[in-house]
């Protein structure tokens, strides 16, 4: 019997040999729970930097195009403001260019009156020369005498 008791004891586990394995385990539990939260840690400090880092990637985004709008605003209000200018300045050359239309209008009339009057000159000036012969042929006739 004595041989059955020695494979029991030799199977059963020893109490010199457990103590030594059950730290072993316990010291890599709690190296890999150290390296986990160091992990852990790491990476939130990680996405900590990384939710800075956009926060500020978009300020300064945010701030150039700011930028670029104030400038592109003032630029479209320059612009809206020449635009009036430019149509003032059109409604007045188009005010003087009807008055200069008028104008010309007005001297061509005179022109063409000058010319009918011209006309009417000389028309009156040989009428008055047909007269004029007309009683020269008449005194002549009234008065034969010697030429």
């Amino acid at each position: 019997m004595a041989s059955s008791s020695q494979t029991t004891a030799a199977l059963a586990p020893s109490t010199t040999t457990a103590p030594a394995t059950t730290p072993l385990l316990a010291d890599i539990l709690r190296d890999h729970q150290s390296s986990q939260a160091e992990h852990r840690r790491a990476s939130e400090q990680l996405r900590k930097d990384a939710v800075r880092d956009i926060g500020d990637l978009c300020d300064s985004a945010t701030a150039s195009l700011s930028d670029q709008l104030a400038r592109v605003l003032e630029n479209q209000r320059e612009i809206e403001s020449l635009s009036r200018d430019c149509a003032h300045l059109v409604q007045n050359h188009t005010r003087s260019t009807v008055k200069w239309t008028k104008l010309v209008d007005q001297f061509s009339t005179a022109l063409k009156e000058l010319g009918d009057v011209s006309n009417w000159a000389h028309v009156i000036e040989r009428d008055m020369l047909d007269v004029a012969a007309t009683l020269e042929l008449v005194h002549a006739s009234l008065n034969p005498g010697p030429n």
